[in-house]
């Protein structure tokens, strides 16, 4: 054989060789790990990312109760606890110090579900917060947002403590209208005695006459003393508001609150067979005849 032919025969073997190799590589480069490291597209890890976490303003944004609603007495918030609301947080650090959060849990928008260990507790992370709102452990890193509240008497209430405005002071203070019943009854007549039952009482227009027991009358404004609504019921032997579940005697004393003021009196009486505002009237003097004798001096015989 010619060096010519095997020269020849050796580049043949050798290129055919090269191209099985070259089709070998090109065949297994999708299974090489540093192959498809460097060329894949994204993982589905990647591409599917967690959503992030609400907003700070999105978490403190959560329904909160009406001002004025009464959420708890103060008794059954333990020292050193709390008591979980509904989406409303109460505790009390120290005796005395009520303090409310929202429920909201501001690392992910959880709820947080149990009070124990002296600290607030998220199930969905782990996050635990002070009683007084600051985060105790993570991954919270923002203090649960804080409510307003005020202690009226016994109860805790949602929102600042209202005072009633002057002008409800002022209509409480105000005596009580004279309508005219029925025609022959005096002119401030508000009811037949009769009418006002013994252990019970009667709702006349803006003021409250009771019967607490026979021959006791008693006469009360109808603005409840707690934020100025107004009484719509007797029942089970008190007047009740049906604003916020006040309670009041007969007497006009607070039963039950969050009203810690009893009712304003308004002065009634009973004349005849008749409930009158203000007091009983004086009957005329009617003087003896001999007193316009002049040697009779004022004050002297029955003059």
């Amino acid at each position: 054989m010619s060096v010519e032919h095997v020269n020849r025969r050796t580049i043949v073997i050798g290129a055919g060789a090269a191209a099985v190799v070259a089709a070998c590589s090109t065949s297994e480069s999708p299974s090489n790990p540093a192959t498809s490291t460097s060329t894949a597209a994204p993982t589905s890890s990647s591409s599917i990312a967690a959503e992030p976490s609400p907003s700070a303003v999105e978490i403190q944004a959560g329904r909160q109760p009406v001002p004025g609603t009464a959420l708890i007495r103060t008794a059954d918030v333990p020292i050193g606890s709390g008591v979980l609301l509904g989406d409303t947080v109460v505790t009390q650090p120290s005796s005395g110090n009520y303090q409310a959060f929202s429920v909201i849990c501001p690392h992910a928008g959880c709820a947080v579900a149990t009070i124990s260990g002296g600290t607030v507790n998220c199930p969905c992370h782990g996050s635990r917060f002070n009683l007084d709102g600051s985060v105790a452990t993570g991954p919270a890193t923002q203090p649960l947002a804080a409510r307003t509240i005020s202690v009226q008497g016994e109860w805790i209430i949602a929102g600042a403590f209202a005072p009633l405005p002057a002008t409800r002071r002022q209509v409480q203070e105000q005596p009580a209208p004279a309508p005219q019943v029925e025609e022959g009854a005096p002119e401030n007549a508000i009811a037949r005695a009769a009418d006002v039952p013994v252990g019970s009482g009667l709702i006349l227009g803006d003021t409250v006459v009771t019967q607490a027991n026979p021959g006791n009358y008693q006469g009360f404004s109808v603005i409840c003393t707690h934020q100025g609504c107004a009484l719509n019921e007797i029942a089970g032997g008190t007047i009740n508001c049906p604003c916020h579940g006040s309670k009041f005697h007969l007497d006009g004393s607070v039963a039950t609150g969050p009203a810690n003021e009893p009712l304003s009196p308004r002065e009634v009486s009973l004349q005849g067979d008749w409930i009158v505002a203000g007091a009983p009237a004086t009957p005329p003097m009617i003087k003896p005849w001999w007193c316009e004798v002049p040697i009779f001096a004022p004050g002297s015989a029955g003059c």
